[in-house]
């Protein structure tokens, strides 16, 4: 079963989303490694908010636990604990095919 993720970091939005930029190559590559689905970030009221859905809890306790991801937060400063997530089982998701205007 799908496994959704929804995590929030507190703090200024602008210097949250500027280090998430200059991260997110790295993360994008550990959550390829570990079957992510889809991956939404936006700059949110108070902090950063990221949405992941994953095929799996495994998934999703494979990257949390992935080296290059804990490398990334400690290196801009980020306790984990400060990182506040909820997670679903997913009952079901469709992926629509994106569209030009």
């Amino acid at each position: 079963m799908a496994y959704l993720t929804i995590a929030r970091i507190a703090g200024d939005p602008d210097m949250l989303l500027a280090a998430y930029r200059r991260s997110s190559l790295t993360m994008t590559e550990v959550g390829r490694d570990h079957g992510q689905l889809v991956h939404v970030a936006a700059g949110a009221e108070g902090g950063l908010l990221m949405i992941n859905l994953w095929p799996s809890v495994a998934g999703s306790a494979g990257a949390a636990g992935d080296p290059r991801r804990l490398g990334v937060i400690a290196a801009r400063g980020i306790d984990p604990g400060e990182i506040r997530r909820t997670h679903y089982e997913v009952e079901n998701y469709v992926l629509f095919e994106e569209r030009e205007a």
